[in-house]
């Protein structure tokens, strides 16, 4: 593993830094803090959309995210922010030294090691961000490491499936991945073996365990209604992959190729080659599961590579070299994670505009109920909670019925009879990406410009007044 180490402080850095300082990409820790604040005030878990939402009320909600949203709740600025964000970072971070150790334990070459943490860190970066999906990354492998056992150590795989079941609904992948190792056992032994009971029985266990929750049954069956749900062609992480995202170009697809090309899918290791299969299917299922997909296959292809070439393992050096792998290698490291952080903290992108910040604290200010509507609705998610605004949809998403992610879409992309479902909603207000065919159709039909800033613009109905407080607000929900 003394490679990898090189390669984990410069991800480490990129991860911590982005994780604390750079602007967000989206607008879901808005309400997650809201949904970590409502569960400390009211001491339950909202099961319904409320009236923060005005489309929608009463929508069954499955919030997988309590438990993400209570420490996003605890971690809002300064110092608690700043622990909350390195904590999210530290689980990717996480992830790839479980990948690295996983692929060691397989007994892989260091070099080859280093080269799939290298993959599967760029298979991360699109995805990467303080969000919930994040923390559920070392739980997936967590559980493939448990799953590489044979003897008492392979229940460990059933509290870990407990556990990633209170983090995120991907939970449901725990007794799919057991019940495939299990599979691929018995396809191997041909025989009921001990190793074989042990792993069905993991299986049944773990079908339990993700019921432990304060969903219970409810978190699969959320879990698996995603798979069906049309409303996923609304929501750009659940697009099919291609070979135009950056993460799964430089990422999983070398690793997918080397995978095949260098016979990880083996008759002699059919439980790996069932695992493999799961995974190439998630891959392509949706451009969500790019980093999943490398975090299950990057040890397979260290080993396979291994192998193949017949390379040397790290048990194979002499012991006075070892050395050099367990510290001096390691500290060179840690010592590059800061100089590469510092670089990363002095850059320009700190500064970029990412979300509209100025558009949202003015309309929170303006007197009077909102009924807002954004050209991209994750924006949406910073009104929650805010007095006196209600939202058409949000970065929620997935309460959300059918219906109104049609209205979004004929409004959003000016589809024919937009107007009428304008008005049909009674929006008076919303917020667009300047010099887009929404912007410019506001204009055109009337709307009045309250404020903008190089990217954003904020639109409401002539007889909407600006309060004179406007300038300076500070969002509640952290933005």
């Amino acid at each position: 593993m003394k490679y990898a180490w090189f390669v984990l402080a410069i991800i480490g850095a990129r991860f911590a830094v982005t994780a604390v300082d750079f602007p967000a990409g989206d607008g879901d820790l808005a309400w997650q803090r809201w949904l970590g604040r409502t569960i400390l005030r009211t001491h339950r878990i909202p099961r319904a959309l409320g009236a923060e939402s005005f489309a929608a009320v009463g929508s069954h909600w499955t919030p997988q995210e309590w438990a993400f949203g209570i420490g996003a709740a605890l971690g809002t600025a300064g110092l608690p922010w700043t622990i909350f964000a390195l904590c999210v970072a530290g689980c990717a971070i996480l992830a790839l030294v479980l990948v690295a150790y996983r692929a060691v334990r397989r007994q892989a070459n260091p070099v080859a090691v280093a080269i799939v943490v290298a993959a599967t860190a760029l298979a991360m970066f699109e995805s990467f961000g303080v969000r919930a999906q994040v923390v559920a990354w070392p739980m997936l492998a967590l559980l493939l490491l448990t799953l590489d056992n044979e003897g008492p150590w392979l229940w460990a795989a059933v509290p870990v499936a407990a556990l990633w079941s209170n983090l995120h609904a991907s939970a449901m992948l725990a007794p799919l991945l057991a019940g495939a190792t299990a599979v691929g056992r018995l396809s191997e032994d041909r025989a009921w073996t001990p190793r074989v009971k042990r792993t069905f029985a993991v299986t049944v266990a773990t079908v339990l365990a993700i019921c432990c929750n304060p969903f219970g049954i409810g978190l699969p069956e959320y879990a698996l209604s995603l798979f069906a749900s049309p409303i996923k062609g609304y929501i750009s992480e659940w697009e099919p992959t291609n070979v135009s995202m950056l993460s799964f170009a430089l990422g999983a697809l070398p690793l997918l190729l080397a995978a095949v090309g260098l016979g990880v899918v083996t008759r002699r290791f059919r439980a790996d080659a069932l695992v493999f299969a799961a995974f190439t299917f998630l891959l392509f299922f949706a451009a969500r599961n790019i980093a999943i997909f490398s975090i299950a296959t990057a040890p397979l292809v260290a080993v396979a590579a291994t192998r193949a070439f017949d390379l040397a393992t790290q048990s194979d050096e002499p012991e006075h070299l070892r050395w050099i792998g367990r510290y001096a290698i390691p500290a060179f490291a840690m010592v590059l994670a800061v100089v590469v952080g510092i670089g990363l903290y002095r850059s320009q992108e700190r500064t970029e505009v990412t979300m509209p910040y100025k558009e949202i604290a003015a309309l929170s200010s303006m007197p009077g109920d909102h009924r807002i509507f954004c050209a991209d609705f994750a924006w949406c998610s910073f009104f929650i909670g805010i007095p006196h605004q209600s939202v058409f949809l949000d970065g929620r998403a997935d309460p959300y019925p059918v219906s109104v992610w049609k209205d979004f879409a004929t409004i959003a992309f000016l589809q024919q009879h937009w107007r009428e479902r304008l008005a049909a909603q009674r929006i008076n207000a919303l917020i667009a990406e300047r010099g887009k065919p929404l912007d410019q159709a506001l204009r055109l039909i009337g709307w009045r410009q309250v404020t903008q800033d190089k990217k954003f613009r904020l639109w409401v109905l002539p007889d909407q007044t600006l309060d004179s407080r406007t300038a300076g607000v500070r969002l509640p929900n952290g933005g």
